[in-house]
């Protein structure tokens, strides 16, 4: 009996040897450890509170980014923000290239949770030449801004 439990326990070891092994070399491998400041892809994210205290602070300029469709902006988005859908980056952008470029913040969000494409508009911009220190994603993008109880404008910003 003893022998089984033995030869099983070196079974379990090796196998998470091995899975632990293949994971961290694996380009699709799941992260083991999540940080607190995270960095994804070379952009920062954000909760509701940071993306807040960087909009009340008036030292540096920022620029906040919808990446959601142009419907979705126009039924509400965080005051001030300015609308680069994922799907039509490459117009949106040439429209406000040079605003983006001054800017010292670019702070992009969407739908929350897993919407993805304030990451995917955040790569493009970091893709585009600006650096990627400057851009971060609102992780808890429209939904947790409003839950904050933070208010939202409508219409197309035009």
């Amino acid at each position: 009996m003893k022998h089984y439990f033995v030869q099983a326990l070196v079974i379990l070891v090796l196998g998470s040897i091995f899975g632990l092994v293949y994971n961290a070399l694996s380009p699709s491998g799941i992260p083991l450890f999540a940080a607190q400041d995270a960095t994804v892809t070379g952009f920062k994210m954000m909760t509701t509170d940071e993306v807040m205290l960087y909009m009340k602070e008036k030292k540096i300029s920022i620029i906040v980014v919808d990446a959601r469709s142009p419907e979705e902006y126009g039924l509400g988005h965080i005051p001030g923000a300015i609308n680069i859908p994922d799907t039509d980056v490459e117009n949106y952008y040439k429209k406000y290239q040079d605003k983006l470029k001054k800017a010292e913040l670019i702070i992009v969000y969407c739908s929350g949770g897993s919407c993805g494409s304030s990451e995917e508009v955040a790569s493009q911009l970091i893709k585009k030449g600006i650096p990627a220190s400057k851009v971060a994603v609102h992780q808890d993008g429209l939904p947790g801004w409003i839950k904050a109880k933070n208010p939202i404008e409508f219409g197309d910003g035009k």
